[in-house]
């Protein structure tokens, strides 16, 4: 029997993961890109547990852009979370890690 890998938009992976932030009560907002925008700007923004939350959506087979890369860099530099999530699995371990 074969077996069939389901892959997730990248606006299906952000919505679960805003459905995860929301019921633990993580303060977050989803980020749209705009004029004046910062380069490489994260998709999901907000404050964990007193720090700066980033998170960057991929789906998974997306890559991380150069600016994507230093916005995260300088994000996580300046005390900041900075997770690349490929999926909600991703956003788990990133907030455990730093539990």
């Amino acid at each position: 029997m074969k077996s069939v890998t389901l892959l997730l938009s990248e606006k299906d992976i952000t919505r679960q993961i805003r459905d995860y932030l929301k019921a633990l009560g993580i303060f977050h907002w989803k980020n749209h890109q705009g004029l004046g925008s910062a380069p490489g700007v994260s998709d999901i923004l907000g404050i964990y547990k007193g720090k700066p939350l980033a998170i960057e959506v991929k789906a998974p087979k997306g890559k991380l852009t150069e600016k994507q890369k230093i916005f995260l860099d300088n994000w996580s530099r300046e005390g900041g979370l900075a997770i690349v999530a490929w999926s909600i699995d991703d956003v788990i371990k990133g907030l455990e890690d730093r539990s």
